[in-house]
């Protein structure tokens, strides 16, 4: 029997990481971008990303004209003391700030909207005439079940389940109600021209009650 060819060996592709110097790990592996390699905060001036396919997506988005839709979200520097905990958009490190916040406490995530939805149900009515509010009253097809729908049609609910969840259940972070804010998950009620408007709307209402769960204690 023949002896077995030997293997070709090959040079390991190098990647922009491979050059950065090692140093001890504190924090969790940073992207090779040179503004995530020295902290350079989020600006939050959302309105000037401008490239093409954020332009065409924004470009087919379903929020009515009369609604003003405020995609920037930096805040004024001196709003609260610098340094940990406290944590201003547009002037601190989000990277650095996660570092720290999972360096020195236990965290909590939470944020399940379908079983928090299914509690309010139990208490409240929210039938297929919730679910399509005002806007969507005549809908081609049943929506009940749509719960993502509930940020348009019923933000009050998705605003209390979140301010639940960081007054009662001390999250220091949430989800957004945008489980199924997909093209693939909305087509199941013929949605899926709303999935930018979902997406928008959703966050919008995290982003207000976080703002006014910090208002209220700074360090949050």
């Amino acid at each position: 029997m023949a002896p077995p060819t030997p293997k070709t060996k090959h040079p390991r592709v190098e990647f922009d990481y491979d050059k950065i110097p090692a140093k001890p790990a504190v924090e969790p592996p940073l992207p090779s971008s040179d503004a995530s390699q020295n902290h350079v905060p989020n600006p939050y001036f959302n309105s000037q990303l401008t490239h093409e396919k954020i332009a065409a997506i924004r470009a087919k988005s379903s929020i009515p004209a009369k609604d003003s839709v405020n995609i920037d979200y930096a805040q004024d520097a001196g709003l609260y003391p610098e340094s940990f905990p406290h944590f201003v958009r547009g002037r601190d490190s989000l990277r650095e700030y996660i570092t720290s916040l999972f360096t020195s406490q236990i965290a909590i995530y939470d944020g399940a909207m379908g079983t928090m939805i299914q509690n309010y149900s139990k208490r409240n009515k929210l039938e297929e005439e919730e679910y399509r509010g005002d806007r969507f009253k005549d809908w081609s097809c049943n929506v009940k079940g749509n719960n993502d729908m509930l940020s348009i049609t019923q933000p009050h609910v998705i605003q209390g389940i979140y301010r639940q969840y960081l007054e009662e259940g001390g999250s220091n972070l949430i989800g957004t109600n945008t489980f199924s804010s997909t093209t693939i998950a909305m087509a199941d009620y013929e949605m899926e021209d709303y999935v930018y408007e979902l997406n928008y709307e959703g966050a919008r209402l995290a982003r207000e009650v976080c703002d006014e769960v910090t208002a209220k204690d700074p360090t949050k």
